[in-house]
């Protein structure tokens, strides 16, 4: 009998080749036992992955956003429905969840979108944001260059 572990092998092995509609399904399989969220949040962000790559936006943003309900200390499932969000276009959910995460976390994933944000900036981009962007930037140790100052 084949355990949660070696299942969750599994479908990474699955995704990893490229099988991301049978990745899918052991991952639900998964789902079904009663597993703790600490491992629930795992499942769920490996799903919003494997959606992200199917180009299945809601559903990975539905996927990222309960992984970030089980752990909301998990930057990569934070930094999922961040970049689900922008691809459904909706950039001001996008920011709040970038926000919601940075005032209580440290970024490390996030740095790097924190750089993109500030360079934004100096295209008129996320303007409304911009106070939280530079402070975020700052107590993230992300450099603000002198153009985007």
């Amino acid at each position: 009998m084949a355990t949660n572990d070696s299942m969750f092998e599994l479908a990474i092995e699955l995704r990893d080749k490229g099988k991301l509609r049978d990745s899918i399904a052991v991952l639900f399989e998964i789902l079904k036992t009663n597993l703790v969220d600490e491992k629930r949040y795992g499942v769920y962000t490996v799903l919003g992955g494997v959606y992200a790559s199917l180009k299945e936006h809601e559903n990975s943003f539905t996927n990222f956003k309960k992984a970030t309900e089980l752990n909301p200390k998990s930057e990569l499932a934070s930094l999922g429905v961040y970049v689900t969000l922008t691809e459904l276009g909706k950039d001001k959910d996008a920011i709040n969840e970038l926000i919601r995460y940075l005032k209580s976390y440290p970024a490390i994933l996030y740095k790097t979108t924190l750089e993109e944000l500030l360079q934004g900036l100096d295209y008129g981009y996320m303007t409304n944001y911009e106070e939280y962007i530079r402070s975020l930037a700052s107590v993230n140790g992300v450099e603000i260059s002198r153009s985007n100052q």
